[in-house]
């Protein structure tokens, strides 16, 4: 499994690379740590410039190899490497190139200029990166327990397949929001009554549904997971995703980049975003390749 490591140096990036010294990936995974030189666009004269740019990319080598450093007892083979330019671009061309399985990221922080808000680097990668995405928030914690929203969708099972390896010993609960329909209230009292009855009926058929679907996707964590446990909730998925994240208090959050939800027209990636914005813990948002295969290589057991 390929790694990309990516940090500015900011407490979040901190938090990132120690919180990752301690998730469940393969002893064998190879590590790329990069970081990125953002120079600012300025009409400063050329001596200037290249006297910025050298201190920037000095510090970048610093973070990169401090990094490094601090995730070397683990995998011994780790590397650094600095680019230059727009860290969400670079990100997302070094994770093309180098064939990443897997992109690591603090959820936000300062760049290396001060001022650019990886906030707006981690959302540019999660969008664009052509493999799964971890933003990491929070305290680094040993990962015990994870939610793993799973909708039915061929999106939402390739984001259980793709974390099934990692959940060996962990607590997981799968969740799949069932989504409440509205009658409208302007309708006839009558008409109202019937469609009252029609939606009660189709929630009953959706839990089961939901029910059915989530037995089959705990069967493939059979033998991994410590222990694993099946909700259904009624709501709306982004929020409910998050309620429970955050009132379970677990370590991760799993979610499929995209897919269709439980009404036609209603894109898990608003679902994700939302996660990602409003999770408390780490978030790993996991996408199918653009070909629209399985996306990246799934790790092995």
């Amino acid at each position: 499994m390929r790694v990309l490591l990516a940090t500015d140096g900011s407490k979040d990036a901190v938090t990132a690379t120690g919180w990752l010294k301690t998730f469940p990936l393969p002893e064998d995974a190879t590590v790329l740590v990069l970081t990125v030189a953002a120079l600012p666009s300025t009409a400063v004269e050329a001596e200037t410039m290249k006297n910025l740019r050298e201190a920037v990319l000095a510090d970048a080598r610093r973070v990169g190899e401090e990094a490094r450093k601090l995730i070397e007892p683990r995998w011994p083979g780790v590397d650094a490497r600095v680019s230059e330019g727009d860290p969400r671009h670079e990100i997302v061309r070094t994770a093309e190139e180098w064939k990443a399985d897997l992109v690591v990221i603090g959820a936000r922080g300062l760049g290396a200029v001060k001022g650019f808000l990886l906030g707006s680097v981690s959302r540019g990668v999660t969008r664009h990166a052509p493999c799964p995405v971890l933003v990491v928030k929070g305290e680094p914690r040993r990962l015990q327990s994870a939610v793993v929203a799973v909708d039915g969708s061929e999106d939402s099972l390739h984001a259980l397949r793709f974390f099934a390896p990692f959940a060996r010993g962990l607590k997981v609960r799968l969740l799949y929001v069932i989504e409440q329909l509205h009658f409208p209230s302007s309708a006839p009292r009558l008409i109202r009554a019937q469609i009252k009855g029609a939606l009660a009926e189709f929630q009953r058929e959706r839990k089961t549904e939901a029910e059915q679907t989530l037995r089959r996707a705990a069967a493939g964590l059979e033998g991994k997971a410590k222990s694993v446990k099946l909700s259904f909730p009624a709501g709306i998925p982004g929020e409910e995703i998050v309620r429970v994240a955050n009132e379970q208090g677990v370590g991760l959050v799993v979610v499929g980049a995209r897919g269709l939800g439980a009404v036609a027209g209603f894109f898990l990636g608003s679902v994700s975003e939302k996660v990602l914005l409003h999770a408390r813990c780490p978030v790993l948002i996991v996408k199918r390749s653009r070909g629209g295969q399985g996306g990246g290589r799934e790790p092995q057991a």
